[in-house]
């Protein structure tokens, strides 16, 4: 009698344990899923402002013929918009298109959209250096975020993705923040594990990301605030908006005139928000607290997406305006 009743304790006990292991569980993962209100990266969010290539797309017409690439994956793809992109990016793009409809079909992921972030944070991979499996040739790293014309994200990962061990850095193709992509960071090519230096990996953990908060991404507005989320500057998303029109082979929506001022000797109201891409005019020295794209190991910013990159030379200035933080 008394083994049974110890026994019926035992298993009281397993199963209590049991309970609350699950219940444990469930709360750290309900604590990593993010919160796009708020900025910690520890939450699964990199909404900071964080430096980005400002160069505008080039006028609307066909690209011009991509030079030959010294990378293990020479290859380009002309889409059916007719640009040109390497095809590794191109490819890991479709699919991660293709793998978030299947599973989030109302978030309307489409692949212009990974290609206007891709653009905008690392000219396509450097111009499609990576490797035929779709590794990055070189680390693709950005500068430290030290809250010097950042945000100040001190280091979470040891330096294990971006060999900093006092300040995070944004890391890869799709330039994940390390505490970001310990939340989002996906296998995409099957290879049983989940690298932001990989294509295939960083693509698809873009495009969950940008469906986290099951948006409807065909909506401009719901869209523009997905960007935001990526990276907290108004500037940066005109700036994909507009990659995202030049990839998508759409016009640029105009703007909706406001009612008739009279002029005012005032300063400009600031960004408002509004949809139109940045106009290509050259910002007055100084106005712009962006910083150029994430470049290698060395910190030293890379130029513009060559004609190599598939995409066209973009002109060598950046949005016009004053940039703006979004709150």
């Amino acid at each position: 009698m008394a083994d049974a009743i110890q026994r019926a304790t035992q298993g009281f006990a397993a199963l209590a344990v049991a309970a609350t292991l699950v219940t444990v569980g469930a709360t750290v993962y309900e604590r990593r899923a993010p919160d796009p209100s708020v900025d910690a990266t520890g939450s699964g969010t990199q909404s900071l402002p964080r430096p980005f290539d400002t160069a505008a797309p080039p006028a609307p017409g066909p690209s011009p013929s991509p030079s030959p690439s010294p990378f293990a994956d020479s290859s380009r793809t002309v889409t059916a918009t007719g640009v040109t992109l390497p095809a590794t990016v191109y490819r890991a793009y479709v699919e991660t298109e293709s793998r978030v409809d299947r599973s989030q079909r109302s978030c309307g992921l489409r692949w212009p959209m990974l290609a206007g972030i891709g653009q905008v944070e690392s000219g396509q991979a450097q111009g499609g250096a990576l490797t035929t499996g779709g590794d990055t040739v070189e680390p693709i790293v950005g500068p430290a975020l030290d809250g010097k014309g950042t945000g100040a994200v001190a280091d979470t990962d040891d330096g294990r993705l971006d060999g900093d061990t006092r300040w995070d850095r944004a890391v890869g193709p799709m330039q994940f923040i390390p505490g970001t992509w310990a939340v989002w960071g996906t296998d995409g090519n099957d290879d049983g594990k989940a690298s932001p230096h990989n294509m295939y990996d960083a693509a698809l953990s873009a495009g969950r990301y940008l469906c986290a908060a099951n948006p409807d991404l065909s909506d401009r507005r719901q869209l523009r605030t997905a960007i935001l989320t990526y990276n907290r500057s108004g500037s940066y998303a005109d700036t994909v908006l507009a990659w995202i029109d030049y990839f998508s082979g759409t016009p640029a929506p105009e703007a909706v005139p406001g009612p008739s001022v009279t002029p005012s000797t005032g300063p400009s109201p600031s960004d408002s928000g509004s949809e139109p891409p940045p106009s290509p005019s050259p910002s007055p020295s100084g106005s712009d607290d962006v910083l150029p794209t994430a470049s290698g190991s060395s910190g030293v910013p890379p130029p513009d997406p060559p004609e190599s990159s598939g995409t066209s030379s973009p002109p060598p200035s950046g949005p016009a305006g004053t940039e703006d933080e979004e709150d």
